[in-house]
């Protein structure tokens, strides 16, 4: 059985994209810092360097650990190089779509490769995504009172937000309505109710669609009943991983810019690191791709100096994304299996 084809077009797309996205990324560069940022960054000590990409590549450890902890819990049988392709794939789908799409289908695709049943890979799924927002919920705060960054303020920031908000109309609301309404004054009458009944097939949609959905749903809730029975430390153990696993992904900057010179306070440029990641995801690009330095560019403008910005944005981009993305695709080509058991593992299925 081979790969998801998504998922292989994923792998193709950032080794012919990643590539490109580098050379844009040393153009800009090269046509915004000048010599000073160029000298800055070949100023950097090896040491730095390495370090920033220990912290770039070493959250994928937190991350097989947290998929470990619930293929344990489920019994799902899935082998440590099943779960370092798992964790791979959500990074490298993740850079095919948009911030805010994210790479949550490929994992769900290649836990149903597996052999994982789809309820519960869509359930895995859901997991993830809550440990990630729990951890976020519970350091930004703490982070926040503790060091919040001298030139944001977040009610400034809040009120950027509804005010933004504000200023949106009633059209898709008002949309939405005038549809539901058609389609419910239609249905009310006997006669267009009864073509649209023989026109369509119902047989069919419950037979392939409807019922095999219910198996999913079905499949979804168990495996949030069973956690909330037996898995809830495991839940806040998962947490406490993807709490370490974003701070460190949000602290690669923080180490480069010690190497470049600068003296980030930790808790800060973590918040600042933060924020990046999360405008992001308003990037409706691939990737964030060429919009990613923007966003950086004017988030840490006032805390690093204008003539280190467009070099500083470059260099944490490259380590914190693209070398990373290229080295998660080569290796999803080295361990791929010609072919794979697809007997269903997983434990949770209707009595």
């Amino acid at each position: 059985m081979n790969r998801p084809k998504t998922l292989q077009r994923a792998i193709k797309l950032i080794l012919f994209a990643m590539p490109l996205a580098v050379i844009g990324n040393i153009v800009y560069t090269a046509l915004t810092a000048g010599n000073t940022g160029f000298q800055a960054i070949l100023g950097i000590p090896w040491f730095w360097l390495a370090l920033a990409l220990f912290f770039s590549l070493t959250p994928w450890i937190f991350a097989i650990l947290r998929v470990k902890t619930w293929n344990s819990f489920f019994n799902l049988k899935l082998s440590h190089r099943d779960l370092f392709e798992i964790v791979l794939a959500n990074d490298v789908a993740a850079a095919a779509t948009p911030t805010a799409v994210g790479g949550g289908y490929a994992k769900i695709g290649l836990l149903i490769y597996h052999g994982v049943k789809p309820g519960l890979s869509a359930s895995l799924m859901v997991i993830g995504s809550l440990e990630d927002y729990v951890s976020m919920a519970l350091v930004v705060p703490i982070c926040w009172l503790l060091s919040p960054p001298e030139h944001i303020s977040l009610q400034i920031l809040f009120n950027k937000i509804f005010l933004s908000a504000s200023h949106l109309n009633g059209v898709l609301p008002v949309t939405v309505i005038t549809v539901s309404s058609a389609a419910i004054f239609v249905w009310a009458i006997p006669a267009t109710r009864g073509f649209f009944i023989k026109t369509i097939n119902f047989g069919w949609w419950q037979k392939k669609i409807v019922k095999p959905l219910k198996g999913v749903f079905y499949d979804f809730g168990q495996a949030f009943a069973l956690i909330s029975k037996g898995g809830k430390l495991l839940f806040a153990m998962n947490v406490l991983l993807a709490a370490i696993q974003w701070i460190m992904r949000y602290s690669i900057f923080t180490i480069m810019a010690a190497g470049l010179g600068l003296h980030p306070h930790p808790v800060s440029f973590f918040l600042l690191q933060w924020l990046v990641f999360m405008f992001m995801n308003f990037v409706p690009t691939p990737g964030a791709i060429g919009g990613a330095e923007v966003v950086f560019a004017l988030v840490f403008k006032g805390t690093v100096p204008p003539e280190l910005i467009p070099v500083a944005a470059g260099a944490w981009r490259f380590v914190s994304t693209y070398l990373q993305l290229m080295i998660a695709a080569l290796l999803m080509i080295i361990i791929e299996k010609p072919s794979l058991k697809s007997k269903h593992r997983a434990s949770v299925s209707p009595s």
